[in-house]
């Protein structure tokens, strides 16, 4: 049971490992925030600023 037990872990794991996306540098876009204000990705960083995308969403 041992051995089925990490043959499955190891196997998620090595699954999951794969689903990163492989670009390694960011694409621009703009987005629209809900007070109607377009953010644009490169300009944020081009001041130095740091970003963290969320992509949760309600209404």
């Amino acid at each position: 049971m041992k051995k089925f037990t990490l043959l499955a872990v190891f196997l998620l794991a090595a699954a999951f490992s794969f689903s990163q996306t492989p670009l390694t540098t960011a694409v621009d876009f703009t987005a629209t925030t809900t007070e109607g204000e377009e953010l644009n990705l490169f300009e944020i960083l081009d001041n130095g600023q740091y970003v963290c995308i969320d992509f949760f969403f309600t209404t």
